[in-house]
């Protein structure tokens, strides 16, 4: 065999692989090149909401349809692993709650996710948390909930977006700060907890204003306090939790997410979209609207938040009350 002929195995090879090394970012400069779904973990008429109002400046500043489709079950879990599992190609994205990645992963040793799993994208809204009850439960204000939750302990039924969400943890927490106890009732999002409260199936939600507030206008619903670090700006004749004495906060985020592997260049284009969509006036006003409070974070400000968020409920959940969460 001549030198030639010897040499073209290895030419033909090295062709190959710089076809394969210039086929990776074509595909990244060609995305997207069809729609984008963005998986909601939580049930419809909640945390849905706040992405539908993006759709309008994601679909402009991506060029292509973007498709909500709402994957709710086993407190976040479900949308959130089919998100995980999902081919890491841009085009199926998480728009969920930090609490699914912060505090799930604590509670449950083998629900196969964790923070590690995902590229943070952007985040969209951060927001207090409210404490609310039906309008005819026979407390009005925070201390007369307090005086008959220990009057009668477990009578009150808690309605939940589901087990380790936010608005659980929220009230496990009250409980343990109050000395108090609820009986926990988890939904597939906070919507329905929502009404399961005016069906009177449920008492009381630590659930997001914007939720709330169409039902606290309609005189079916009250607010006794919010879990911020100062009053509700969506309801500011009501206390703080921290301020009535209690040492409780809850302010959750809700941001974007893609499976950890995707490419730069793709995550380069959803990130500059998602900014654009949370800076975009027409959503900022849509979300003050609905009692929601936009907070652009970038990525590396959205991993750092859901890292705080889960060294704080790693600490938390080691309280003996909270044992039987953890599974």
């Amino acid at each position: 065999m001549t030198p030639t002929q010897k040499m073209i195995p290895l030419l033909l090879s090295l062709s190959m692989l710089g076809l394969s090394l210039i086929g990776t970012p074509l595909k990244a400069q060609d995305f997207p090149n069809r729609s984008i779904k963005v998986i909601v973990p939580y049930g419809p008429g909640g945390v849905d909401l706040q992405v539908r109002a993006m759709v309008p400046t994601l679909t402009k500043a991506l060029g292509q349809s973007v498709v909500i489709e709402n994957k709710e079950g086993g407190g976040a879990t479900v949308g959130t692993l089919a998100v995980k599992n999902a081919p890491a190609d841009g085009y199926t994205l998480l728009f969920t709650g930090t609490s699914a990645l912060a505090v799930v992963p604590h509670l449950r040793k083998n629900v196969g996710f964790s923070m590690d799993d995902f590229a943070a994208i952007g985040n969209a809204t951060s927001t207090p948390l409210v404490v609310a009850t039906r309008i005819d439960t026979p407390y009005t204000t925070l201390p007369e909930l307090i005086a008959y939750a220990r009057v009668n302990p477990g009578k009150i039924n808690m309605g939940t977006a589901g087990i380790g969400t936010s608005t659980h943890m929220a009230g496990e927490s009250f409980q343990i700060a109050a000395d108090i106890n609820f009986t926990h009732i988890p939904y597939r999002g906070v919507g329905a907890a929502t009404q399961a409260i005016l069906g009177g199936n449920s008492d009381i939600v630590f659930g997001l204003p914007g939720v709330v507030a169409p039902h606290v206008l309609t005189g079916k619903m009250r607010v006794l306090a919010s879990m911020g670090t100062k009053r509700s700006e969506f309801f500011p004749n009501q206390p703080t939790l921290v301020e009535s004495g209690y040492n409780v906060t809850e302010i959750t985020r809700f941001g974007f997410f893609a499976p950890k592997n995707t490419p730069a260049a793709v995550q380069s284009k959803l990130i500059d979209a998602v900014a654009k969509a949370a800076k975009d006036n027409d959503f900022i006003t849509s979300m003050r609207a609905s009692s929601t409070t936009v907070l652009y974070l970038n990525p590396a400000e959205l991993k750092a938040a859901v890292d705080d968020e889960s060294a704080y409920w790693s600490k938390i959940l080691k309280n003996p009350k909270l044992s039987s969460l953890l599974e």
